[in-house]
Parts: structure tokens; C-alpha cells; sequence
């Protein structure tokens, strides 16, 4: 059941639930009660399947950004001078961008 939420699928749920809704308030002023509660049924399942999807997104990042903090501690633990240059390099960078504004 663990399918691997992408920005693109979360997109498209939402969007699926926004169309619900508009179909949702066309209900209402045409056909009246009858046809509203499978309309919101159906507009809160694709709220559930969009919100456990974006959960899942949430976690692959949580868990991606993890996976970074420690391979970077990995590598500045191996090669700290290397680790000190490229700072002070991207710190010279981002300091001559901003004296050029």
C-alpha cells in the first residue's frame, strides 16, 4: 500500500478535490439533495487519498533529508579542510553576490 506520493500525483489529487467541490456547488443550485451526499462522499474520499499522499510525500522528504544530513556529517567527518574550503568559497559567493546588488 506504500506507493511513493510525487509532487505531480499530489497535484492531481487536489485538483481532482477542487472539481469535486465546483461539482459540489453546480449540485446544489441544479438538482438539490438527492445527488449532494454522493457528491460529498465522493469529494472526501479524494480529500483522504490526497492527504495520505501527501503524508507520504512528507515522509520520502523527511527521510530523504535525513539521508543528506548524514552522508554530509560522513563526509565533513572524513575530509574537514575540504569541507572548510568549499565554505568558504560558497561564503565568498554568496558575499560578492551581494555586494554586486
Amino acid at each position: 500500500m506504500h506507493s511513493r506520493a510525487t509532487p505531480d500525483s499530489v497535484g492531481r489529487d487536489v485538483k481532482n478535490v477542487v472539481n469535486e467541490a465546483q461539482e459540489l456547488l453546480k449540485t446544489v443550485q441544479t438538482e438539490g439533495a438527492n445527488r449532494i451526499d454522493e457528491v460529498k462522499s465522493k469529494m472526501a474520499a479524494q480529500y483522504d487519498v490526497a492527504r495520505a499522499k501527501l503524508g507520504d510525500l512528507q515522509t520520502t522528504v523527511a527521510d530523504g533529508a535525513k539521508v543528506a544530513v548524514d552522508e554530509t556529517d560522513a563526509y565533513v567527518r572524513a575530509n574537514p579542510w575540504t569541507a572548510v574550503a568549499i565554505a568558504a568559497g560558497v561564503g565568498a559567493l554568496i558575499g560578492f553576490i551581494c555586494t554586486r546588488r
